[in-house]
């Protein structure tokens, strides 16, 4: 610090006290020459100095009150009254004892002031440092939200391997456990080489079915193609957003991420909002991860279909084999209890079969087991269900089917494997017949259970009585 150039005033008390011992003594004199009449003695002495004190004393009390006491008073009352950061200066005869105090308080002052400023500032930062850690919180704790959201979303989906049900369950247990209740999911069909809408919620709900997209068309083909997700913020300044051909005018924000399944597309999953900048970076990758998820539940229902229709089907024919057969029949016939339908079995058995392998050999064989699956295919219906039972004998349920109808069919199919002719490749032509036995139940036959049973009886019996023949009977 740069010292003052005025030295502090000192307290002039000397000259003063000098001058007020002078007047008391010179009081004394004058008093003395008073009472005296001009020579003063020792006897007239005593009063005099007792006036000349008095008067001194009197001189004395005006002196401290006119420059100490009372300037000293008004000091406290301005210091007490006093507003600012600073005393006053100016006290009479104390006038250098309130500047160093007005000194001493400014410096006090300023050292307080600077601690005060240091403790503000590191209240500041304690401030920014609380907040900094409420926002990391809140951010944690949505992290671990949107985490606990997905754990749930991904057990919800690893919870079936029907892909029909994974689109069933997505509306009401997935997307609306993430606050998105407007989407489509776009699965692309190898047969139509179209990304076709399978499942949608809100507005999107009427797409389902409805709506397809070649790969590369619009933002939904390009991200199936490039597998990179897409966010607009606002379609309008996208001229790439379609609109689902013209489908979902309101639609605002977009967001459009790949369903990838071992680095390959199965489809797209939309998500729309009706109001523009309605997601965020967050919402982006949430919605990457909930894809992953999802893809891999579509991919793995897919696989589990296959891999069920290959067991449920005989590896010759692709006919359902003998299990799948049983298992469907349980279900034909509790669905025809249900809504009261009729339903028929047939039941039917290649005649002389063994002799054909013993004298053409097993593939021959084969190839008239091919073609007789191809002549029941092409006699049935799409709801019948053919199967190979075992060996050379097949079996149809026919659902809503009576004993009519059922004659009818397995009339056909006879007639169809009759006309058969296959080439032995020795130079000569064979055909073969099938003995058929077939029966018709009622929701409300007492041996409905049993209608295997009786068409298994019928057909054999068919068989003794000659080669080609049809029995039927109703429960």
């Amino acid at each position: 610090m740069e010292k003052d150039s005025n030295p502090d005033p000192e307290i002039r008390w000397k000259a003063p006290f000098g001058a007020v011992a002078l007047g008391v003594v010179a009081c004394t004199l004058a008093a003395g020459v008073l009472f005296s009449g001009g020579v003063p003695s020792w006897e007239s002495f005593a009063p005099t100095a007792v006036i000349g004190e008095a008067l001194a004393a009197a001189g004395i009390y005006l002196f401290l009150e006119i420059r100490v006491f009372r300037p000293a008073d008004r000091w406290k009352k301005e210091v007490s009254a006093s507003e600012t950061a600073s005393i006053p200066a100016e006290a009479g005869l104390l006038t250098p004892l309130a500047a160093a105090a007005a000194d001493r308080f400014g410096r006090a002052h300023a050292v307080l002031e600077r601690e005060i400023h240091e403790r503000e500032e590191k209240l500041r930062q304690f401030e920014m440092l609380r907040r900094d850690l409420e926002e990391t919180k809140a951010h944690l704790q949505a992290k671990i939200q949107d985490l606990r959201t997905i754990y749930e979303v991904s057990t919800a989906i690893a919870g079936t391997l029907d892909a029909e049900e994974i689109f069933r369950i997505l509306p009401e247990r997935v997307m609306r456990t993430l606050g998105l209740n407007d989407f489509c999911i776009l699965i692309y069909d190898p047969d139509r080489r179209m990304l076709v809408c399978r499942t949608g919620a809100e507005r999107s709900a009427s797409l389902t079915g409805e709506f397809q997209i070649a790969p590369g068309d619009g933002v939904s083909g390009r991200v199936f193609e490039t597998g990179e997700p897409v966010y607009i913020p606002d379609v309008r300044s996208s001229p790439e957003f379609r609109y689902y051909g013209g489908r979902r005018m309101d639609v605002r924000s977009f967001m459009c991420l790949p369903l990838l399944s071992r680095g390959k597309a199965i489809g797209v999953l939309n998500v729309n909002h009706s109001e523009p900048n309605a997601f965020d970076a967050e919402s982006l990758a949430t919605m990457r991860v909930l894809a992953s998820y999802l893809a891999i539940a579509i991919e793995n229902a897919n696989l589990f279909r296959f891999v069920k229709a290959l067991a449920e089907k005989d590896s010759l024919t692709l006919l359902y084999n003998h299990g799948a057969f049983h298992e469907k029949l349980n279900i034909e016939l509790e669905r025809a209890a249900r809504y009261g339908r009729p339903l028929s079995v047939l039941m039917m058995d290649l005649d002389d079969f063994k002799g054909v392998n013993d004298a053409y050999g097993h593939i021959l064989g084969d190839r008239i087991l091919l073609m007789t699956a191809g002549v029941l295919c092409a006699h049935l219906r799409k709801s019948d269900i053919p199967s190979r039972y075992g060996g050379d004998e097949f079996a149809i349920i026919l659902p809503e089917t009576d004993l009519g109808a059922a004659s009818a069919i397995a009339s056909r199919i006879a007639a169809g494997i009759s006309e058969v002719r296959m080439d032995t490749g020795k130079g000569e032509e064979i055909s073969f017949t099938a003995s058929i036995g077939y029966a018709s139940c009622l929701p409300d036959s007492r041996d409905r259970e049993n209608i295997l049973n009786v068409a298994d009886r019928l057909m054999y019996e068919s068989k003794r009585r000659g080669r080609g023949g049809v029995l039927g009977e109703q429960l």
